[in-house]
Order: structure tokens, then C-alpha cells, then sequence
């Protein structure tokens, strides 16, 4: 008989077998994973700002429950609940669910437990207010379950943890599996995720379902994205006009554009700047990656619940980060490299002259509205 262990976070307090914590692998039928605290502290925040739109409680659903933390958080943690559906395909699984939600004294009418291959689930309770999709993984086998189980005016949470592919280290894997090609550059993390929003995008425009980005971010081993879903034909291909497309980018003296899918015929493959020829990744998407409202409405609930110190660390950098919206970022190292720089100028120094804001991606990192020959010119001048 395993050893078992309580775990507190935010107000849920959690019972699981030890070995979860000390060997977290994909064979764990209780998966249980401390250092994704960040991702659930940001689902609630998240979840706090988005029931203030509603005019009625939520329906969630999280259909790869595991321990069943986050959905206790939720319960506990956001107002306006109307209930969480919860479920997960492991039978030992659903047994430390029922264990964990009679810890937190839960009331019975606030919940129902599942046990069923998640996208069987989705389809068979549809329609939800929010729906997270948390695999150890890709998210891709759930967006179509997804996409058809979420209301119209719903929002959902996706994680992926296969930032390799996504981010150019399998670039076949991510073309086989996000039908997309990645690119090595200084902001592969970036390119990583606008691939995913990609495929998300996908799955709910085949069914006239336009999305928004509401909140995105990179860290440590994983990607999350936040979208919102809405309705019409019309609508979604507008937002596909606007925001799917391929980024241009030169090794060498890395310039970067990007081109919306229905202008490919004006694709030149030649770097303006430099000439070189350019390199390309997507489709991908190319629009935002924060709703400002959303991320200002997230600071204000950071304030009020129990959240880790490195997701508000993270939520205020992104929150800076976002008044500059770009495709793509530089980093220090890179400029060293490209132009052969002798010495690296200081970030502070360089933010300040391009006025730039840092980005979640790297401590190197910066964006900067600067045009990407002016960005040359001042570096030149100031660093050689």
C-alpha cells in the first residue's frame, strides 16, 4: 500500500500517494505536479476575471482531472460557480477526486465525478462556461471535443508540455502533429505558442466559431493559452484574415515580418534589410497574445486570493510586456552574435534607449516599436 501525503495549495488541501510528487512521469494515474502551481494559480485568476462578465455562475468542466486540485481551487477559489464537472479516465484517479473533494467539504450539489475518456465526456455533458485542457502532452487529441462541448461566449484553457516540437527541437513532429513548421531563432518559445493558437484556431473555425486571445505564457516546460469562443462565419473569417499568416525571419541580421495567410502571393523570401534569403515558420497565428483588460483585471485579483510569489513575478512582467505587442522579440545574445559585438550592452541600458519593455520569455529578452533598421542603426551606433 502506498505511502499517501496531504498537500496545501491555495485554499484546497489535496491527499495523495507520495511517489506522485517524488516520480512525476505520465504512467502516474494521480498526477499531481508542484511546479504547475503557476498554471493553476493563473487558471483561477483567470476564472475570477471571467465571472465577472457573466450574468449567471459558470459551468466548468476539467476533463483530465487527476487529483482533482484544480477543480477544488475553482470551487473554493471563484465566485459564481454553478458547478464543476469533473472527470478523469483512471479509476484510481477518480477515487482520490472523491477522497480530495470530501476533505475540502465540498458541497455534493456543487460537483459531479466522472469517470470516461475525456472527449467522450465533453461531448456527452456539453455545453460549458470554461473547459480546461491539462494533458501531460499535446492538447490536440481534445480541441475538437472542445470546440463542439464549449458555449458560445465560453473560454478555455489549454496547456502543452510538448514545447520541444513546438519550439523547432522535432520540427517534423510539430509539422506531423500541429501541421505547422517551426523556426530556430532567439524567440522559438514565442513561435512555439502562436503555433498552438494556431491549431487551436483551426478546430473552432471549422465550426464558425471565431476565438480571442485573452491570456498567454511560456514557462518552465509548458505553454498555456487562455482563448474565448464566439459565433458566426462571417466573424471567424475575419479574425483568420487578420490574425493567421508567416512569419519571415533572417539569420542573419534578424529581421522579422509577418505576412497574413491571404496576402502569400506577396511572400519575397529576401531580406530587405540585408538581402539574405529569409527563413519562415507557420502558419501560425500573428495577433495578440494578451487582452490588456483581461491581464489588468488578473493584477487586481492577485491581490485578493493566495497565490504563489513566482506567478505574481510572472504576471507582472507579462503585464509590462504586453503594452508592446509584437511578433517576436530580441535578446542580447543575439544581437552579440549577429553583429558581432565586442560587448554586450546592459539590458537596462538597452531598454532604454529603444524603449523597450522585457519580455516573460527570456531575462534577455525585449520588445521594442522601434523598425527593425532603426533597431540595427541605434545598436551600431551605440554598441560597436
Amino acid at each position: 500500500m502506498s505511502e499517501k501525503i496531504f498537500i496545501k495549495e491555495g485554499e484546497a488541501i489535496i491527499e495523495i500517494p507520495k511517489e506522485t510528487v517524488e516520480h512525476i512521469t505520465e504512467k502516474n494515474e494521480v498526477f499531481y505536479n508542484p511546479k504547475m502551481r503557476i498554471n493553476r494559480d493563473l487558471t483561477v485568476l483567470f476564472l475570477r476575471v471571467f465571472s465577472k462578465e457573466k450574468k449567471y455562475p459558470l459551468r466548468v468542466a476539467e476533463p483530465l482531472a487527476a487529483s482533482g486540485i484544480r477543480s477544488i481551487r475553482i470551487l473554493k477559489e471563484v465566485p459564481r460557480i454553478e458547478k464543476v464537472f469533473i472527470n478523469d479516465l483512471s479509476e484510481r484517479a477518480v477515487k482520490y477526486i472523491k477522497r480530495n473533494i470530501d476533505i475540502n467539504k465540498i458541497p455534493s450539489e456543487k460537483y459531479e465525478i466522472f469517470n470516461e475518456e475525456a472527449s467522450i465526456f465533453l461531448l456527452e455533458k456539453k455545453f460549458f462556461d470554461y473547459i480546461d485542457i491539462d494533458p501531460f502532452g499535446s492538447p490536440v487529441d481534445f480541441l475538437d471535443a472542445t470546440a463542439k462541448s464549449l458555449s458560445f461566449g465560453g473560454t478555455a484553457g489549454f496547456t502543452a508540455t510538448d514545447t520541444a516540437p513546438l519550439s523547432a527541437t522535432y520540427p517534423q513532429t510539430c509539422l506531423r502533429r500541429y501541421f505547422s513548421k517551426p523556426l530556430e531563432c532567439e524567440f522559438y518559445h514565442e513561435v512555439g505558442i502562436r503555433i498552438l493558437i494556431n491549431k487551436i484556431a483551426q478546430f473552432f473555425f471549422q465550426y464558425d466559431r471565431p476565438i480571442e486571445v485573452l491570456f498567454s505564457y511560456s514557462y518552465l516546460h509548458h505553454f498555456r493559452v487562455f482563448i474565448k469562443s464566439g459565433r458566426g462565419a462571417k466573424k471567424a473569417n475575419t479574425i483568420l484574415e487578420k490574425n493567421i499568416g508567416f512569419l519571415l525571419y533572417c539569420h542573419k541580421c534578424l529581421y522579422r515580418e509577418t505576412i497574413p495567410v491571404v496576402k502569400l502571393r506577396e511572400i519575397n523570401l529576401t531580406c530587405p534589410v540585408c538581402g539574405h534569403k529569409l527563413n519562415w515558420a507557420g502558419p501560425l497565428w500573428i495577433g495578440n497574445l494578451w487582452s490588456k483588460e483581461y491581464l489588468e483585471g488578473m493584477l487586481e485579483e492577485s491581490e485578493k486570493i493566495s497565490i504563489s510569489e513566482e506567478t505574481k513575478k510572472l504576471l507582472k512582467i507579462i503585464a509590462e510586456e504586453s503594452q508592446i505587442e509584437t511578433v517576436g522579440f530580441y535578446t542580447l545574445s543575439a544581437f552579440g552574435k549577429a553583429l558581432k559585438l565586442k560587448k554586450l550592452p546592459s539590458k537596462r541600458k538597452i531598454l532604454k534607449i529603444l524603449k523597450g519593455v522585457p519580455t516573460h520569455f527570456t531575462p534577455e529578452g525585449f520588445r521594442t516599436n522601434f523598425s527593425h533598421s532603426e533597431v540595427l542603426k541605434i545598436i551600431k551606433q551605440s554598441f560597436r
